[in-house]
């Protein structure tokens, strides 16, 4: 509930302006309800999840009771092509983000957050979507091999689990040919 009222929140604060600030910068839309393809409890969701895991990498906590698997179509045609155009917004308005700031992690709760927005717009249960840390050692979506920590997207769907690059969202990729998946060092729902 705390994450929802956190979300809520923060989306409000980025939408509210007044008439006068309207003409003058951009402004975020709520992201297309989001469409089920079913429904998973959170112990399935868990099960499932851990193994996408490499020895040693952990899994944050599930707290919900059930979450909802997306439809790849919508994922795909929809919700993508909808944060592309988010991602380009909230560059614009961060400029740069100064130091440590608009940078993958960033992006990747910005990711999470309107997928959970699209549940909630949906009237579903929250979406079996994750921000995932891995170990950059190869490009991916035009972020090159950093060799460092990078935050990426994951969401499951009826056609199993995809990559999302939040920084670009040019690529959506089946997690079997995600270039980094050995490189999974944390996967949170949260």
């Amino acid at each position: 509930m705390f994450h929802v009222v956190c979300l809520a929140a923060s989306f409000v604060a980025v939408t509210t302006v007044s008439a006068k600030e309207a003409t003058k910068g951009p402004q975020l839309a709520f992201p297309p309800p989001l469409e089920k393809a079913s429904t998973i409890s959170a112990e399935e969701l868990l099960t499932s999840a851990q193994k996408l895991l490499p020895k040693g990498a952990f899994l944050g906590p599930l707290l919900d009771a059930r979450y909802t698997v997306i439809k790849h179509e919508w994922l795909e045609k929809k919700f993508v092509p909808f944060y592309r155009g988010a991602v380009e917004t909230l560059k614009d308005v961060a400029q740069g983000g100064g130091e440590e700031g608009a940078d993958c992690d960033d992006f990747c709760i910005f990711l999470r957050q309107m997928a959970g927005l699209a549940g909630i717009v949906g009237h579903t249960a929250g979406p079996a979507a994750a921000q995932v840390v891995v170990f950059q050692a190869k490009e991916f979506s035009g972020v090159g091999r950093t060799r460092e920590r990078h935050a990426v997207g994951l969401f499951l769907t009826e056609r199993g689990w995809f990559v999302l690059e939040p920084q670009n969202a040019t690529e959506l990729v089946a997690l079997d040919h995600y270039a980094n998946k050995r490189g999974i060092q944390y996967i949170t729902f949260h």
